[in-house]
């Protein structure tokens, strides 16, 4: 039983670090961002839909829409902070593509049903395409960061190594 009470005091105190906190304030306001985004898009008038109404006939505002991508956005979200860890930095470059595999199939998902789609799902796709790029762009930087410290490491370790004579 101790052993499970120090467990759950050492995860308690890792919880609650800046990185950790920044990361999730990052991510809810990510979120509040896709809020704004989907309760706009609701506003949207559904061009597809509104040639096959009555003339003077407008269509409701898709709630439910809304709130169905809102919480699907939260997801998304989650996921990707509880696969990628950003805040701890060593081996991030194998986690950012871990993270990108799932949000990746799920926006190409999408996107293979976005002919007539409403301005909801429109605007959820957007979004999940700048995940999707916001993603490799961190990739990219991690990956060129790795690489300069890597031949930085290498340079050191030759300039200290000692020099041996060539024999002729």
């Amino acid at each position: 039983m101790s052993k499970f009470l120090h467990a759950v005091n050492s995860l308690h105190a890792h919880m609650f670090t800046r990185p950790v906190l920044l990361t999730t304030l990052l991510a809810s306001l990510l979120w509040l961002v896709l809020l704004a985004l989907l309760i706009s898009a609701g506003y949207t008038p559904d061009y597809w839909q509104l040639r096959h109404l009555e003339d003077g006939a407008t269509l409701p505002y898709p709630a439910t829409a809304v709130v169905w991508f809102a919480l699907s956005g939260a997801g998304v979200l989650a996921l990707l902070v509880v696969i990628a860890r950003p805040w701890l930095l060593r081996g991030l470059w194998w986690r950012l593509p871990l993270a990108l595999l799932p949000v990746l199939a799920w926006s190409l998902l999408w996107a293979a049903g976005a002919m007539h789609q409403p301005p909801v799902q429109g605007a959820h796709l957007l979004w999940l395409l700048v995940l999707d790029l916001a993603l490799l762009l961190a990739l990219l930087g991690i990956c060129v960061v790795t690489l300069c410290k890597a031949v930085g490491r290498r340079r050191a370790q030759t300039k200290n190594a000692p020099v041996r004579e060539r024999s002729s």
